[in-house]
Parts: structure tokens; C-alpha cells; sequence
């Protein structure tokens, strides 16, 4: 079974600039004598040198220590006479994989123009084995202060459902709680009033005007400001559905709304169909989360062109609207303008099902309640989305799997965060 993961990218120009500045020194304080006459065989080239760079730290991740506990010479890259990568580990580092029950370790390396990108997989048979959370994901959380109250963990706005549609309001404002927030506020249309009322206990229902049409209008939006000037932030679209008057009533909230906004699902098909150029122009920082049919409308692209170069196409669109975005799928990826790239391994085929995406908005907007920079935000809630599903799979499987039992795991995956 596989016990754990670890994942790293490296820009080349860093390499490059390290070989330009310390070669001799870089080189003998990272790698071993074998990896260094590997590397001057192949001309000391910087992509070489930045995947075997990469490997060592994603393996540094996958024991839960980082560089620092672990030398970089504990851990040595080989190639075989395929060129395929593979990995041998010493002392600290040995000690370390045989405690967590590793006995086998998979090591990939890809190259993509400017970035080396190396994954790799623990492999062992204990099912008790308790992997460590890498650190640069746990360490995202922040410890919660003894005297805190509900305030201090931000203020949630839910602005989701239609009729037909109630279940996308539900699930995201539990999530939003089950990930800690404070004070999560359902925002919803004034005809889902009642059965949202019985089913968010512990939520705070706000209702809008929208004439018994079971969705949001205009005369919506009067009530919706004054709603939404006291929160911390927004998730803004699951499920509210799309036509001319809520594309309108997006681009509204979109302009006027000057703090952190989480775009999903019906959102993203508003701007998609009215004006994707209002993300560009927001004061604050924006979220989208889309799944490949999404950003395909957003870019008016093929979904097979985008699944092909899921890479190019997430960091392009997060450079063009100045957004955070979340390409959702197998190895969801979280970008930014400022070129960061997170690769997320958590997660399950299971979790393909009604409702999950609408569960990692409730998260990733819960987080930025908290104070969590939006970038942190999205990786952290992925993360935690993808072990929620992972649990979720080994009590269910992954064909009975529905997004309640994701939802009912949120908790258990933060706890593996907590200290």
C-alpha cells in the first residue's frame, strides 16, 4: 500500500544562478560523488542538476523532516541503463523510512520548459502506519490562541443554491464549518429560506429577496450588499444557476465586493458567458476553483486541449485575471500570478461525485476566514479536501462514496494538521 508521497519544484534559472555563482561549492554541499559524476556526464546540465535537486527534497517530504534532520547526502539519486530515476537512502534517512514501515520508494522526475518537477511514492504493507503530514503543508495551519472566540475566525458568506440546487448551499456552509470558521453565513434566496433553515443548525441563515423565482434576481442584490459588507470573505456561485440577470448580479458582487472572494461552479460560468475581464480589475484577491469543463468555458478552449496541458493552461489564466486558481482533477493544481505552483496527491477517484467541489470552496474560503493567505488557503483546503476523501474511501470504498462522507471527514483531516 502506499504510505506516503513527496513532491518538489525547482525553477532551472535558480539552478542556473547557483551554478554560475558557487558551482564547486553547490555541487559537493548537495550531492554525492556518484550524482556529481552523473551530472558532469551530462555537461553539467541545469535541468539534470534541478531534477536530482527536486528529488531529494520531495524525498525530504515524503519522511515528514525536510532538508535539515535528513543530510542531502542521505538520500542519492541513481539512473539505470532506461535512464529511469530511482533512489537509495542512508543513515538518518534510512532510519527514518524504516520507522514509518517504507520499503519500497518510487521516484519520478519531469521536465517542463523553466521547472524540474519530481514525485515520489512510500511504499509498504503496515496499514498502521501513521505518515507524517509534510511540513510545508502543516505548517500552513496556525495555532488557535487560548483567549479566542467565534469572531476571531472570521466571518463566512455562503452566496449559493436555487431551487433544485439547495444541497450546493448546504454542503459548502458545512464545510465552511467543519473547517473551522466562527460564523458562517447562508446566503441564499429567499425560497430556500425554510428547508435551509431546518437542515444549518449551526449556520446563520440570511435570506434575499428573489420574487418566489427560486433564484437569485436583481431585487437581490439591495439585501446581498448589506449582507455582505461584514463578512471576511466570500464564496461566491455554487449552484446559484446562470442566466443574463445573474451574470449581472456576479459581476455586481465581483466590483463592489473589496476583500477576498472564492469563485466556483455557477460563478465561474457567469463571467465565463459575461465579462472574465471583471477579475482582473477586483482590489482584492480572487479564488477560482474550476473543474476542466469550467475553464474550458472561461478560456473557450476544448476540455481535452486543457486536460492535455493542465500545467500551462492553470498558470496562464492565474497570470491573466490576476487570480488564484484551482484546476480541480486527479493531481489537482493550485497557481498564482507571483508563478507558485502547488501539485496536490491527496484525493481518490471517489470523490468524483455530486457535490465534493462545492465542499473544497466551503474549505479553501473557511481557511481565509482564518486569516490564511488565499495562495496558503487554497493549498492547504486541497490538501485536506483530497484526506478527507482518502478516509472517507476507507470506510465507504470509492464507489459508494457521496460528498457527506468527504464532508463528515473534514474534521479528521485537519486533526492530522493540529499538534
Amino acid at each position: 500500500m502506499i504510505l506516503g508521497n513527496g513532491v518538489d519544484i525547482v525553477k532551472v534559472s535558480r539552478i542556473e544562478n547557483l551554478l554560475k555563482n558557487k558551482k564547486d561549492g553547490f555541487l559537493h554541499k548537495v550531492f554525492t560523488q556518484n550524482e556529481i559524476e552523473y551530472i558532469k556526464n551530462t555537461g553539467c546540465n541545469p535541468q539534470t542538476i534541478s531534477g536530482i535537486f527536486a528529488a531529494k527534497e520531495a524525498l525530504s517530504k515524503l519522511l515528514g523532516t525536510g532538508i535539515g534532520k535528513v543530510n542531502w547526502k542521505d538520500m542519492e539519486v541513481f539512473h539505470d541503463e532506461r535512464g529511469k530515476p530511482y533512489v537509495k537512502l542512508y543513515n538518518e534517512g534510512l532510519n527514518i523510512s524504516q520507522n514509518l514501515g517504507i520499503e519500497n520508494i518510487e521516484l519520478s522526475i519531469s521536465h517542463e520548459k523553466e521547472y524540474a518537477i519530481a514525485f515520489v511514492i512510500g511504499e509498504g504493507k503496515s496499514e498502521k502506519v501513521d505518515v507524517k503530514v509534510p511540513d510545508d503543508i502543516k505548517n500552513i495551519l496556525p495555532m488557535r490562541e487560548k483567549d479566542s472566540h467565534k469572531g476571531t475566525f472570521g466571518r463566512v458568506g455562503i452566496i449559493a443554491g436555487s431551487k433544485g440546487m439547495a444541497g450546493a448551499a448546504y454542503l459548502a456552509t458545512m464545510a465552511a464549518l467543519r473547517s473551522g470558521s466562527g460564523l458562517v453565513y447562508a446566503i441564499i434566496p429567499n425560497s430556500l429560506n425554510e428547508i435551509l433553515s431546518i437542515k444549518l443548525t449551526e449556520a446563520i441563515i440570511k435570506s434575499v429577496e428573489d420574487e418566489d423565482a427560486g433564484h437569485f434576481n436583481l431585487y437581490s442584490f439591495d439585501g446581498l450588499k448589506e449582507i455582505i459588507d461584514d463578512m471576511d470573505v466570500l464564496a461566491l456561485g455554487p449552484g446559484i444557476g446562470v442566466d443574463e440577470i445573474r451574470i449581472e448580479l456576479v459581476n455586481k458582487i465581483l466590483s463592489t465586493y473589496e476583500k477576498p472572494i472564492v469563485l466556483d461552479a455557477d460563478g465561474i460560468n457567469c463571467i465565463s458567458k459575461g465579462n472574465p475581464d471583471i477579475l482582473s480589475n477586483r482590489k482584492a484577491e480572487t479564488v477560482i476553483t474550476p473543474h476542466p469543463g469550467e475553464l474550458s468555458r472561461l478560456l473557450r478552449l476544448d476540455i481535452d486541449t486543457i486536460q492535455k496541458k493542465r500545467f500551462e493552461y492553470s498558470k496562464m489564466i492565474s497570470n491573466k485575471y490576476n487570480v488564484i486558481t484551482v484546476l480541480k482533477g486527479a493531481n489537482t493544481l493550485v497557481t498564482n500570478p507571483k508563478g507558485d505552483i502547488y501539485i496536490n496527491f491527496s484525493g481518490n477517484p471517489g470523490m468524483a461525485t455530486a457535490g465534493s467541489g462545492d465542499l473544497l470552496t466551503g474549505i479553501i474560503a473557511s481557511f481565509i476566514g482564518q486569516g490564511i493567505t488565499s495562495y496558503e488557503a487554497a493549498v492547504l483546503g486541497v490538501y485536506c479536501h483530497g484526506i478527507a476523501g482518502d478516509l472517507a474511501k476507507m470506510d465507504k470504498g470509492e464507489y459508494g462514496m457521496i460528498s457527506r462522507d468527504i464532508l463528515d471527514n473534514i474534521p479528521y483531516s485537519i486533526k492530522r494538521l493540529e499538534w
